[in-house]
């Protein structure tokens, strides 16, 4: 990644994940899965186990497991790279009715952690501050018909491997395709007690988050797809007097150029109402990393977050298994950081409203 601005500090503010202007081992991902296949009729039993390696896991740290009860990690191996277990679960299917027992990534959302499953190469702040990413606990998915799948379960709440609020949760959703397989509607939500204020443990108060996420392929080379999130925490905001909320909008355009070319366009508004929720992964007090070292790690942005990326993704036809996604993004906000946190502004070191990055990755696939 590059960053225009050339920030003292190397961060590129609170965009995650690719949060560097310089070179990174984002991910080695490896997997080990036995997935179920009932083909709707009998019982089968599986399982799944992810293990990442590299600057990534710092951003899907979960208590219990891979994080300390303050979001310190427990296994990072340096300042930047480290190792997370974003799920490992076992898996049980009887007809259309499966059940996953164990820590798993979240339904909520479009954007997902591994690198393969995304268009970008970096994130929406949507995903980041918006949303959870995995979940303990059980998740029933029940296929009632070629068009419909409904999810439900309960689970210790956002990114905790075990039950530090002495709380349970619901996790639930829903699935519409359409009978033309050219458009779908997805439904998820979760409420629970969660911690007031955020990466701490106590006190808890209820949270709700719900997202909405539309996709339509429009003809054969175009596509489309629609997100909406919005949450809600109990008692989060002005030292736990009143609610936090946050949400935002998500819009991405697709384009097939030729067998081997796709042009992508996305973008995005998020608004922290209250300044609780954007705050970059440096944060010492939240996290446990980067002490003193990313200033605007220390959150507290009240207002709105934008961002339009444009990328392209390049897959060769004669190896499938490579992936190269060059983007463009430009970010800019508009809000009262000095309600919370003093005069930091979410970029270049603290000093800017907005900036202007690029930069690429390359994915292989074995």
């Amino acid at each position: 990644m590059g960053n225009s601005d050339s920030p003292s500090d190397h961060f590129n503010g609170p965009v995650s994940f690719a949060d560097r202007d310089d070179g990174q081992l984002n991910q080695l991902y490896m997997i080990a899965e036995r997935a179920i296949d009932t083909g709707g009729c009998g019982w089968d039993l599986g399982g799944r186990v992810d293990l990442l390696y590299g600057s990534d896991y710092r951003f899907t740290l979960a208590r219990g497991l891979d994080a300390n009860d303050n979001f310190t990690a427990k296994w990072d191996s340096s300042r930047f790279y480290g190792l997370a277990m974003p799920q490992a679960y076992v898996e049980v299917g009887y007809n259309d009715l499966s059940v996953k027992i164990g820590h798993f990534y979240t339904i909520i959302g479009y954007e997902v952690v591994p690198a393969p499953g995304n268009f970008f190469y970096t994130h929406a702040y949507t995903m980041q501050y918006g949303e959870p990413f995995t979940h303990t606990g059980a998740l029933a998915t029940y296929k009632a018909n070629d068009q419909l799948s409904l999810m439900g379960g309960f689970t210790f709440g956002w990114d905790n491997f075990e039950n530090v609020y002495d709380r349970v949760s619901f996790l639930g959703g829903a699935t519409f395709t359409s009978s033309d397989g050219n458009s779908s509607l997805a439904y998820a939500l979760t409420v629970g007690d969660e911690e007031e204020t955020f990466g701490t443990t106590s006190p808890v108060d209820t949270r709700y988050m719900q997202s909405v996420v539309y996709s339509r392929t429009l003809t054969d080379r175009l596509s489309y797809v629609f997100q909406t999130d919005y949450g809600n925490q109990a008692d989060g905001a002005d030292g736990g007097t009143a609610d936090a909320a946050w949400y935002g909008v998500n819009q991405y355009l697709f384009y097939k150029l030729n067998c081997c070319w796709s042009a992508g366009l996305r973008a995005e508004w998020f608004r922290d109402d209250d300044g609780v929720r954007v705050a970059a992964a440096g944060d010492y007090a939240r996290t446990g990393l980067y002490p003193n070292s990313n200033p605007t790690s220390i959150g507290g942005f009240e207002g709105n977050f934008y961002e339009v990326t444009a990328g392209l993704n390049y897959k060769p036809s004669d190896n499938p298994n490579f992936i190269f996604r060059p983007e463009v993004r430009y970010d800019w906000y508009s809000g009262n950081p000095s309600s919370v946190n003093g005069t930091t502004l979410p970029y270049d070191g603290g000093s800017a409203t907005d900036q202007l990055t690029y930069g690429f990755d390359m994915i292989y696939l074995y």
